[in-house]
C-alpha cells in the first residue's frame, strides 16, 4: 500500500465527501486483501498497522503532531497545528501528546466497530461509506 493511500486510509472516516468516493473505493479494495467484498478485523488491523508505520516517519514508535501535520499536507488536507493537536488528543490515551501503536490500534478497532453497522463482524464498502467519523467516539 503506498504512502498516499495509507494516509488517505487514516482520514477515511474523518469526513468522506463525494469527491473522495473513488479514493474510498480504492482504499477499500487495497484493504480487502482476500477480495471478498468485506473487511474482516484481520484485514482492517493489517491496514491500520501499515498506516501507522507510514505515519511514524521517524520510526520512534509514535506519531507526533508534526508527523500528523506533514501527513495531512501530503494528502492536500492541511490543518492548523491546533486541529492536528486536537486530532492527536482524541487518540492519546496516556496524555503524552503523541499517538503510540497501542493507541492507534485501539482507535482503529473502535472505528471498525462503529463502521460495522449490522454487527456481523465485517465491514462492507457501503458500511465504510456510512460510518460515523471520530466525533462519534
Amino acid at each position: 500500500m503506498n504512502l498516499l493511500r495509507c494516509l488517505a486510509l487514516a482520514l477515511y472516516l474523518v469526513c468522506p465527501t463525494l469527491a473522495q468516493a473513488d479514493a474510498l473505493h480504492d482504499r477499500f479494495q487495497d484493504m480487502d486483501t482476500n477480495h471478498d467484498g468485506r473487511l474482516d478485523p484481520r484485514e482492517h488491523a493489517a491496514a491500520a498497522q501499515a498506516m501507522f508505520k507510514q505515519l511514524d516517519a521517524d520510526l520512534d514508535g509514535s506519531v507526533s503532531v508534526d508527523e500528523m501535520r506533514l501527513a495531512r499536507q501530503a494528502m492536500d488536507e492541511p490543518a492548523s497545528p491546533g486541529q492536528v493537536r486536537q486530532a492527536i488528543a482524541a487518540m492519546d490515551d496516556n496524555g503524552d501528546g503523541q499517538v503510540d501503536a497501542d493507541e492507534h490500534r485501539a482507535m482503529a478497532q473502535a472505528r471498525f466497530a462503529r463502521a460495522d453497522a449490522n454487527h456481523d463482524g465485517v465491514v462492507t464498502e457501503a458500511e465504510m461509506r456510512q460510518a460515523p467519523g471520530p466525533a462519534a467516539s
